[in-house]
């Protein structure tokens, strides 16, 4: 059993790696942006808990460490349309909030052409420069030949990219997007601020922001993102302070030596840790700002972005949790992700491998050790248990465990292991109906397929009757036929014989050239398997009076048969090679039900059956004690019985008249009444001249009388032969 289990143990670790394989080449070579997809999708439900728990810890409240001056609606319907706005309302917003202490300012709003009024511009750039903590947002696009707008081949003329941008290696620079275009022509703009930065997106496939490119390739160079700008405005770093490690993480070093890092994937962008919906940061109306109706000292310290919530100005994003978002909220909460370092952390590549392989393997070895409903409720409860933890993780502690590969690795291994099972299972049927088919009934074959678990490959104790026969004087039979009539007539009683095992639902072991083995109660239990015997050896020797009668009337040699039964406790299984074997039953009870075939002959019986097939039968047949006999190799000495006929059947005159006659001898021989026993066994031959025991007693008296027994005789008879 153990090495059956350790073999199911390593084909299920096997079924496991094949599911790994499988998963991780599909995953990560075939289809990864597929399955990226999905991942990613995993990640915005598992927004839904964070950020309702990130609310409970604010208790509600706004993040006040950065301000959104909102372009709302109401702004719209107190001054006019945003494109009708004169550049001198943000000048007078620049300086307000500047004299408020602010400590930066970004407009994440993109000035593109000059000012119908050149004097309003002027008016702009100065507020801007004289402010000295004014971020001023820009963007890249591709070429669109079609319209015109051809891939540019260096900056716009007279822009100071160098103070602007930063130069990196090729090797660094390649993991970053590239644009053909940057838009905008109000490059003294630009030049006022304290640093520009793109407010562009990359979205992912299904238009979900959920990352930030951190720089942009455009002409050799490479362009910050406005909140990564205004952060590193606000530490006094320049784009000689940047150092980009690929696929780990940006490091910003500002002069006092202190470092900001910030980490990347693959493509550079970073991972957006919102920090809740809309509105999460302190929302003030443009207007009120403009109007002065707000503290000035509200903006002390703090980081303000001037951008639009109004739908029709075309700044609304869908983000993981929400459809419509605001794209300047956006770049708030990239600004505090930055700021406070606080960051998601994602699972490494080779931790998700080994996470695959071993829910893969686990799986597999649960779906192969338990039954397919038991292992179909662990896989429910580890999927389940996978998913609260990547849940709880990421809403407690924003790391991100990959959800998506594992669970297919959990269903695959599933799904292979099934596959595995059924196969085998039904090999296992083919095996068993091959094996079967030739000594079993249909039924009992299909009971095997049902329940293969009843046939345990290798050795198993079971309680059974075994059954053995033999034809009388085989030897002495033969030599009368040709061997081609010998076969012929032999096939013809074992195929009777063989019609009779079948009916009562034996086991036909095998065929010994003229000898019988059969088996009841394997390999399916029988919880009546001595009767079943009982009834098999009656109706055999009932088929044999037919054969004989047919036989004679052929004018061909007629066969008797000679059968023993025992029941008790056996092995069966399958016994031979490794290549070759049979299912069979061995052990001391098999061999007592061969010797008392043989016993047969010793008193002219035709079926004899041990104390321990009595034991198994109800009071359904006539039986008669033979005697207590001790078989050759065997100590203990064991009380047999002649089985006559079913109870239901009529016994013959001769026989009524001889049976009790019969007892009364036996009783006198155990008394060692000789005399009187030959008398009784003479009555009982009188009446049936036929009866063999009455004979072989009559026998065993006068011998006794003549060698006489020991004092303490115990009446047991010793077996010289088999």
């Amino acid at each position: 059993m153990h090495k059956k289990l350790s073999r199911r143990l390593l084909t299920g670790g096997l079924v496991g790696l094949a599911a790994a394989g499988l998963i991780l080449l599909a995953t990560y070579g075939l289809q990864r942006t597929l399955f990226d997809a999905f991942e990613a999708k995993s990640l915005d439900w598992r927004y839904l808990k964070r950020i309702k728990l990130l609310w409970e810890q604010r208790q509600g409240a706004a993040i006040e460490d950065i301000i959104i001056v909102d372009i709302d609606n109401r702004s719209l319907e107190k001054l006019g349309r945003f494109s009708q706005w004169p550049r001198t309302y943000h000048s007078h917003i620049i300086d307000y909030i500047t004299e408020g202490g602010a400590r930066a300012i970004g407009f994440d709003v993109l000035f593109m052409e000059p000012d119908s009024n050149p004097a309003n511009d002027s008016s702009f750039i100065h507020a801007t420069q004289k402010s000295g903590i004014v971020y001023h947002a820009m963007s890249f696009s591709m070429a669109n030949p079609d319209a015109f707008l051809y891939p540019m081949e260096a900056p716009p003329e007279g822009l100071d990219a160098k103070r602007l941008s930063a130069e990196m290696t090729p090797a660094i620079s390649r993991i970053f997007k590239t644009a053909d275009r940057m838009d905008g022509k109000l490059i003294a703009l630009y030049h006022a601020a304290r640093g520009i930065g793109f407010a562009n997106f990359s979205p992912d496939n299904d238009s979900v922001i959920r990352t930030m490119p951190l720089f942009l390739n455009f002409t050799g160079r490479q362009y910050f993102s406005l909140s990564l700008a205004m952060v590193m405005g606000s530490m006094d770093a320049g784009p000689q302070d940047v150092t980009v490690v690929p696929n780990q993480e940006v490091i910003v070093r500002d002069p006092k030596g202190k470092s900001l890092h910030i980490p990347i994937n693959e493509k550079g962008r970073m991972l957006i840790n919102y920090q809740g919906t809309f509105q999460t940061f302190r929302y003030i109306s443009y207007y009120d700002v403009l109007m002065q109706r707000i503290p000035k000292e509200l903006f002390d310290g703090k980081f303000v972005l001037v951008g639009t919530s109004a739908a029709g100005l075309s700044d609304i994003r869908p983000v993981p949790f929400q459809d419509a978002f605001p794209g300047v909220e956006i770049h708030a909460n990239l600004i505090y992700n930055l700021l406070t370092q606080s960051y998601i952390t994602v699972q490494k590549p080779a931790s998700v491998w080994l996470l695959v392989i071993f829910f893969s393997v686990l799986i597999a070895l649960v779906a192969m050790a338990f039954r397919p409903w038991l292992s179909g409720l662990l896989g429910v409860l580890i999927s389940g248990g996978l998913a609260w933890l990547a849940l709880t993780w990421f809403s407690r502690n924003a790391f991100w465990l990959e959800l998506v590969r594992p669970t297919l690795a959990i269903l695959f291994s599933f799904l292979f292991a099934f596959i595995y099972r059924y196969v085998e299972e039904e090999r296992s049927k083919r095996y068993i109906k091959n094996m079967f088919q030739h000594y079993l009934t249909a039924t009992v074959v299909d009971e095997l397929l049902k329940r293969p678990d009843m046939l345990k490959l290798g050795g198993d104790r079971r309680i059974a009757t075994a059954f053995f026969s033999d034809i009388k004087d085989f030897t002495t039979v033969s030599e009368k036929l040709e061997p081609e009539e010998l076969v012929a007539q032999l096939n013809e009683y074992l195929t009777a014989m063989t019609e009779v095992v079948l009916h009562y639902d034996g086991y036909l072991d095998k065929y010994e050239g003229d000898a019988i083995m059969a088996v009841f109660g394997v390999p399916v239990d029988q919880t009546d398997h001595a009767r079943r015997g009982c009834l098999a050896a009656l109706e055999m020797q009932k088929r044999l009076i037919a054969l004989r009668a047919k036989w004679q009337a052929e004018d061909k040699p007629v066969f008797y048969a000679r059968m023993g039964l025992n029941s008790g406790a056996m092995i069966a299984g399958n016994v031979g090679g490794v290549d070759r074997f049979d299912y069979t039953v061995i052990g001391d009870s098999v061999n007592l039900a061969s010797r008392l075939e043989g016993a047969n002959k010793q008193y002219g019986t035709s079926i004899m059956i041990s104390e321990f097939t009595k034991e198994f039968l109800i009071d359904e047949f006539i039986l008669r004690e033979l005697d207590l006999i001790r078989v050759k190799g065997k100590q203990k000495p064991v009380r047999v019985y002649e089985l006559i006929c079913e109870k239901r059947s009529q016994l013959s005159n001769s026989q009524l008249l001889s049976l009790p006659e019969y007892e009364k001898g036996l009783a006198a021989y155990r008394a060692k009444q000789w005399d009187t026993a030959i008398a009784a066994f003479q009555r009982a031959l009188a009446a049936d001249a036929h009866d063999g025991p009455s004979r072989t007693y009559i026998q065993r008296c006068e011998f006794y009388k003549k060698n006489p027994v020991p004092w303490n005789w115990d009446g047991v008879f010793e077996m010289k032969t088999k």
